[in-house]
C-alpha cells in the first residue's frame, strides 16, 4: 500500500462520519482492459451558524465581520460534498508492471447555491514494480504532508485550523521496505507551486507559484506497524515541503522570492479496539494554499513592496475516535492555528484560530447515515491597539446515501 492509498484509507476511515460505500462496488471493464470501479456518495449537510464564518458551506475560520455585527447567524442547505469516483486498474499487468489509477469529483467547484460546478478532486495514473515496493505517480492527488484527515462532518475539516494539506498536481516516487507486518514508507514529490495573484503588477497575467523557476518539493517518511490492538496500525510519520513563489514588485521587472515550506509529525495511536487516537502538528512560513496560517501567505505592504515577506505560522490538531458497535461512531478534537505576531504587527488582521468539535454518525442501513455535529471557532483578530476575539457557535446535520 503506497502513500496514496493510505491516505485515500485514512480519509475513508476518518471521514466515516459522512460517507458510507456498498459492501459490492459496481465495476465495468473498458475495451482497453482496465477495470473501473464506481463509488461515491450523494450527501445533504444543513448547518445553523450564530455568527458568519469565511465559508458557510464549509467553516474554516469566523469572519472580520462578527467584530462589529455579532450573532448575525443563518442557515446553510448543501449537496456539493456529493461525490463521484472512479478506481482504476489496468487489465495488461505484467509480473513486473502494475497499474492503477483514480478520477474523483466533488461539486465544490463555484456556481450557484441550487447548480454547483463539479471540482476535480482526484485525477491520477501510478505505476508499481513488482514486490521492490518501489511505485510511481503522476496527477493530482493529496499532498505527502500532514497525510490525516480530522474526522470532522465540516466539509472544511480543520483546515486553516491546524490541518494542513490539501491536493494539488504532482509527480511522486515512494518506496515502502517491509517491517514485519508492517512497513517504513519512503516517499519524495514534485509538486505545482500554488501562489497568489500578483500584488504589486497587475498586469502581470501569472500568479506567484507559475512565476517560481522551480516546483516545490515534498517528502515524507512514516512508519506503520503492528502494536496492541489487532487488526489496527500504529502509525507516525515526518515530513515536510519547500517551495519559492517569486512576486513582480513592479512592471519593469524587479522581483523578489519568498519561501514556502512546513515541518510537520502525524500520529495516528489505537489504544483499543474502541478507541483511536489521531494527531498531527506543524510549523512553516507562507502556508495559505496549504490551507494552514488561517488563510495568510505573505504580507504585502502597499508603500513599500520591497518589504513583502512570509508569514510564520505553527500549530496542529488532535482527536479522539470511538466506536462501540458497527453503527454508531463519536469523534471529539480540536486544532489551533497561529501566525508569528512579529509578521502581521504592522497590518493587523487574523492572527489565531481555534476550533472545537464532537460529532457523532449513525449507519441506518449499510448505505445511509445521519450525523449530528457541534463545532466551535475562536477567531483572534490583532487590532492595532488589542487583540479581538471573533466566535461561532455550528450545529451541523448530514444525511448521506453511499454507494
Amino acid at each position: 500500500m503506497n502513500f496514496t492509498t493510505k491516505k485515500l484509507a485514512a480519509t475513508a476511515i476518518l471521514l466515516s462520519s459522512i460517507s458510507a460505500f456498498s459492501a459490492e462496488p459496481i465495476s465495468v471493464t473498458t475495451k482497453s482492459g482496465v477495470s473501473v470501479t464506481l463509488y461515491g456518495f450523494a450527501s445533504l449537510n444543513a448547518a445553523y451558524e450564530d455568527s458568519k464564518s469565511n465559508n458557510g458551506n464549509f467553516a474554516n475560520f469566523v469572519a472580520a465581520s462578527d467584530l462589529t455585527n455579532k450573532n448575525d447567524g443563518g442557515w446553510h442547505f448543501t449537496p456539493n460534498l456529493t461525490r463521484i469516483g472512479f478506481n482504476l486498474s489496468s487489465g495488461s499487468d505484467t509480473s513486473f508492471f502494475k497499474a492503477n489509477g483514480k478520477i474523483e469529483v466533488d461539486f465544490y467547484g463555484g456556481g450557484s447555491g441550487n447548480a454547483p460546478n463539479p471540482r476535480l478532486r482526484h485525477g491520477y495514473g501510478e505505476i508499481s514494480f513488482g514486490k521492490s515496493g518501489f511505485s510511481i505517480l503522476g496527477g493530482q492527488t493529496w499532498d505527502l504532508i500532514s497525510p490525516l484527515v480530522t474526522p470532522t462532518l465540516n466539509a472544511g475539516v480543520l483546515n486553516n485550523s491546524g490541518d494542513p494539506g490539501l491536493r494539488r498536481a504532482q509527480l511522486r516516487l515512494t518506496e515502502k521496505v517491509p517491517v514485519g507486518d508492517g512497513s517504513l514508507d519512503f516517499a519524495v514529490a514534485l509538486v505545482r507551486t500554488i501562489g497568489e495573484t500578483q500584488p504589486y503588477n497587475t498586469s502581470s497575467a501569472s500568479e506567484t507559484g507559475v512565476d517560481a523557476d522551480a516546483p516545490t518539493f515534498q517528502g515524507r517518511i512514516g512508519i506503520a506497524i503492528p502494536l496492541w490492538v489487532q487488526n489496527k496500525k500504529f502509525g507516525l510519520g515526518f515530513s515536510g515541503h519547500y517551495g519559492i513563489e517569486e512576486i513582480d514588485l513592479d512592471a519593469t521587472g524587479d522581483t523578489k522570492e519568498i519561501p514556502t515550506w512546513s515541518f510537520n509529525i502525524d500520529l495516528n495511536l489505537p489504544i483499543t479496539s474502541n478507541f483511536t487516537f489521531l494527531g498531527e502538528y506543524f510549523i512553516g512560513a507562507n502556508l495559505d494554499t496549504y490551507a494552514a496560517g488561517i488563510g495568510r501567505g505573505f504580507v504585502s505592504n502597499a508603500d513599500d513592496p520591497k518589504s513583502v515577506r512570509s508569514i510564520g505560522a505553527y500549530g496542529g490538531w488532535i482527536a479522539l475516535q470511538a466506536k462501540f458497535i458497527q453503527k454508531l461512531a463519536f469523534n471529539v478534537g480540536a486544532g489551533l492555528d497561529k501566525l508569528k505576531r512579529k509578521d502581521i504587527r504592522k497590518v493587523g488582521g487574523r492572527e489565531q484560530n481555534i476550533s472545537i468539535f464532537a460529532n457523532t454518525t449513525y449507519n441506518l442501513t449499510e448505505a445511509f447515515s445521519f450525523g449530528f455535529e457541534y463545532l466551535h471557532v475562536q477567531t483572534d483578530y490583532l487590532t492595532t491597539n488589542s487583540v479581538k476575539e471573533a466566535d461561532l457557535n455550528r450545529y451541523q446535520l448530514s444525511a448521506t446515501y453511499g454507494f
